[in-house]
């Protein structure tokens, strides 16, 4: 029952892809020679560089709105044409009228069609808050494209791990498929031993177990595989589906890498405190006195008979001057203050944190390279110490002199060994590409 569980996990993708002929259609195989093709790829494909680019422009914009916010220029225009269908009636002593005292006249007063256009040009001469509202969108543009640097260094530190992942496992897989190889060669002695009634029922059990073994190996990493890939295919956002040269890593084993202090973190916190700081400011000078260049100019048609007509008054008239405005401190910006030197005090925090990380971040990159190398290195005499420990358990078992599971132990120690052996090579260059990544965002 759990070998049918197995199959059927192990065709279930194919089967989802075979139902989804659209995502078939969709992935183009490309195969890659070298992890930096795959960084160009992922550039040109990954939405997120697209998305750093709008962010980028939202910034400039927020900066070019803060300089025309200094002015803060206003020019509303405004008409209106009024048809008073009833005038006002008011009463006046008729004496004004050379009536008799004490008697009033019904007088009808106003135009009954009313035109006005009206035109006010504003801006600001003097806006403190304004002016420093400039220094908090530069600095916010900084943010931004930190921050866009921040998420390229960790999504190439992940694309970096999916890489060397499929390197490994093609690796290992050449391996299991040598040693299937191998595994087979000993069960066809023990087979051909067995049918000559030297050797029992339990040897020849033994000797398939173990060629059953490897091929269980060899399947479970096909099936990391696709994952693996499938996983890198998203960097592309599907739109690829990958393949890898497996020796490619081969090739980047020719010199050590330095790796030099990556500040990223610790200036994205320090501009993040600058920003806030400035914030801060923006919200203090708006209770500092805004002094502002006003003016109206108006024109005016009356009558009453219709609008514009030939008879109708015009009427014009300006002004221009000086609007001095002040707004006094109230319990929202107060608090808003407060809460914003709150948050300056924890990022003042950070600051010393992402310091102190960066200062040790350089020397462990430095030892995670030095331990791969040493591991590489250990691997390697090791390899060679099992291969000439089989190969003698081997001649001796032909020889009749060496029992079968002592020659499967020396077997699987030596396929332990060359897998180990294949990651440490894998691993070496997995941690010179993080030191090659974490110099490009120094």
């Amino acid at each position: 029952m759990l070998n049918i569980y197995k199959y059927v996990f192990m065709i279930l993708p194919f089967i989802i892809l075979w139902s989804n002929p659209v995502l078939l259609l969709a992935q183009n195989t490309r195969t890659f020679v070298s992890l930096e093709e795959v960084w160009g790829e992922v550039k040109k494909q990954n939405l997120h560089f697209r998305n750093a680019a709008l962010q980028t422009e939202i910034a400039e914009l927020t900066y070019k709105t803060s300089l025309g916010n200094v002015l803060n220029p206003r020019m509303p225009l405004s008409a209106t044409m009024i048809n008073n269908t009833k005038l006002q009636q008011n009463f006046i002593p008729a004496e004004a009228f050379g009536g008799p005292t004490g008697t009033f006249r019904e007088v009808t007063l106003g135009q009954q069609y009313n035109t006005l256009l009206s035109f006010q040009p504003q801006f600001d001469i003097i806006n403190m808050s304004g002016i420093a509202q400039i220094k908090a969108a530069r600095i916010n543009k900084e943010i931004v494209q930190t921050q866009n640097e921040i998420n390229e260094y960790a999504l190439y530190q992940n694309v970096n791990v999916t890489y060397h992942n499929i390197v490994s496992f093609q690796r290992q897989k050449k391996i299991l498929v040598e040693n299937l190889k191998v595994a087979e060669q000993i069960k066809s002695i023990v087979k051909n031993r067995f049918d000559e009634g030297v050797a029992r029922k339990q040897e020849l059990n033994e000797a398939e177990v173990n060629v059953i073994s490897v091929k269980d190996k060899i399947e479970q990493i096909d099936i990391n595989l696709d994952i693996q890939k499938q996983i890198l295919a998203l960097f592309f956002e599907n739109n690829i589906m990958p393949e890898i040269n497996e020796n490619v890593a081969d090739n980047f084993f020719d010199e050590s890498q330095t790796p030099e202090k990556n500040t990223l973190a610790h200036r994205s916190i320090v501009l993040q405190s600058g920003f806030l700081r400035q914030d801060i400011r923006v919200l203090q000078y708006q209770y500092y006195p805004t002094l502002s260049f006003t003016s109206s100019f108006n024109w005016q048609s009356l009558s009453n008979n219709q609008f514009f007509a030939d008879n109708s008054a015009n009427i014009r008239y300006n002004f221009v001057g000086l609007k001095l405005s002040w707004d006094f401190p109230t319990v929202q910006r107060l608090s808003s203050i407060k809460n914003k030197q709150y948050q300056l005090l924890n990022l003042k925090n950070q600051e010393v944190k992402t310091k102190n990380e960066a200062d040790t971040q350089a020397r462990q990159l430095s030892l995670e390279y030095e331990k791969a190398s040493g591991q590489w290195a250990n691997n390697q005499s090791i390899t060679l110490l099992k291969k000439d420990t089989y190969d003698k358990n081997m001649f001796q078992y032909q020889e009749n002199i060496l029992t079968l599971d002592r020659l499967l132990t020396s077997y699987n120690d030596l396929l332990i060994a060359q897998l180990n052996e294949a990651y440490g090579l894998t691993n070496i260059t997995f941690t010179k590409h993080k030191i090659l990544i974490n110099n490009q965002y120094k």
